[in-house]
């Protein structure tokens, strides 16, 4: 009975220490995988063991440490008894076998002892804790919670001097200790997340579309995004004031920049509701009183600085210009929004089909073409050497404003090495649509 009583407190042994390394070892998974935001605030308010759970998580070094000298001292002890534990359990087979040498009863026990120490120590130990830990993160760091942050309180001298040590060696040797705030996601990491995440179905593809976005906003400047100074609508406020309410009116945009006798000499900026005030009420309202002052933008701006600009003095509008003071063109909050959501189209953007193609062929040789088509998409439809490399220009409007020197007129013809370029429509200083022509000699 006593010899029985000896081999069931061996196996007891021999599985508490089996047991401990599966805790120590599901622990530390358990910490690497989890995040904080998993632990929500109510959560951690009510439950002790969520408010320890945090508490590990956010001081993740020493705590790893403190599983690491568990998952030490549970081997050791396995080996310390797996060798006596695995000869008292096979003492009864020497008998039977009549096995009395103390050499082979010690090699039998020893080699035995191994085999079933590393079967028990590698499945039961390590491999099952392990998958548990990574496919149940939250639920395994609430279990372990306590008994880690008692075993750490408990052995906080020796684990606090082992992992000193450690990372003076690491001092040493030039690597500087990994802090808990660089234990973080970079940018790439979160992408593939959110990839997985829409092939598996749990991110929908506009979610992704929009985070994708997101990611790309603040590496685009003001540049990148604005309205080229070619396309812009503004007011030259020497002009007729019954024609400055018109082309405000005409051109449907709540704001448009005012300039003085040139486009780089921006005054200011006027409402269309002021417009409206001062069309109303012609005898006492002076229109250069309604002029809002103008917020100028380096053009070389990421459009997330832009975009709190705007949030902050509560504008709407800005105007970019280059390291020399020149108008490059304007950018909008709604520009900025639609770098995350998309195109967005009020009443007075809704265009034709044709005014939102780059090119529609109309008839044999005769082509309808949208002016902001780029001049390297124009070379390559109509097989031109229209120069591209240049800072005077970037789309076909731009090509035939510089050519022309001025702002073509509906109907007015432009003949450039054997093609025949006549503006169709425009609205204001913007053209619309063109017509463009091949001639047969060329």
């Amino acid at each position: 009975m006593t010899e029985f009583k000896t081999i069931f407190f061996d196996l007891f042994l021999l599985l508490f220490f089996v047991l401990l390394n599966a805790l120590f070892v599901a622990a530390e998974f358990a910490l690497v995988k989890v995040r904080k935001t998993q632990l929500q605030p109510d959560e951690v308010k009510s439950d002790n063991k969520a408010k320890i759970a945090l508490k590990l998580i956010t001081s993740l070094d020493k705590y790893l440490a403190a599983t690491q000298f568990g998952i030490t001292i549970s081997s050791l002890g396995l080996g310390w008894i797996g060798e006596p534990v695995t000869a008292r359990i096979l003492e009864p087979l020497f008998t039977i076998l009549s096995i009395e040498d103390p050499k082979t009863i010690h090699t039998i026990s020893l080699t035995a002892g191994f085999v079933l120490i590393t079967f028990l120590h590698i499945i039961l130990g390590e491999l099952a804790p392990k998958s548990l830990a990574i496919r149940y993160p939250k639920s395994t760091t609430l279990f372990i919670a306590l008994p880690l942050n008692i075993f750490y309180l408990i052995f906080r001298p020796f684990i606090l001097v082992l992992n000193g040590a450690a990372n003076k060696i690491l001092n040493l040797v030039g690597i500087k200790p990994v802090s808990e705030s660089e234990i973080l996601h970079s940018e790439e990491e979160i992408r593939s997340l959110i990839a997985e995440g829409t092939k598996s179905g749990q991110i929908d593809q506009t979610e992704h579309a929009l985070i994708e976005k997101i990611f790309e906003f603040n590496d685009k400047t003001a540049k990148d995004v604005m309205v080229p100074r070619n396309n812009m609508v503004a007011i030259n406020v020497d002009e007729n004031r019954d024609k400055i309410i018109q082309k405000v009116i005409d051109e449907g945009f709540s704001r448009i920049p005012v300039y003085k006798d040139s486009l780089d000499n921006i005054i200011g900026v006027i409402y269309s509701k002021d417009i409206i005030s001062a069309a109303e009420h012609r005898e006492i309202i002076v229109l250069q009183d309604i002029i809002r002052p103008a917020n100028f933008i380096p053009e070389t701006v990421h459009i997330g600085e832009i975009l709190k600009d705007f949030q902050k003095k509560h504008i709407h509008l800005g105007i970019v210009v280059n390291e020399h003071g020149g108008v490059e063109g304007l950018i909008t909050l709604e520009d900025i929004i639609e770098e995350i959501v998309g195109e967005i189209e009020d009443e007075y953007d809704i265009e034709s089909d044709l005014e939102k193609e780059s090119l529609k062929k109309s008839k044999k040789g005769i082509y309808l073409v949208n002016p902001n088509i780029t001049i390297e998409e124009f070379n390559s439809k109509f097989e031109t050497d229209i120069p591209a490399d240049t800072d005077e220009y970037q789309t076909l409007s731009g090509f035939l404003q510089t050519v022309t020197g001025h702002v073509p007129e509906i109907f007015e013809r432009i003949d450039y090495k054997g093609i025949v370029i006549t503006v169709m429509k425009k609205s204001g200083n913007k053209l619309l649509q063109v017509k463009v022509q091949k001639l047969k000699n060329f």
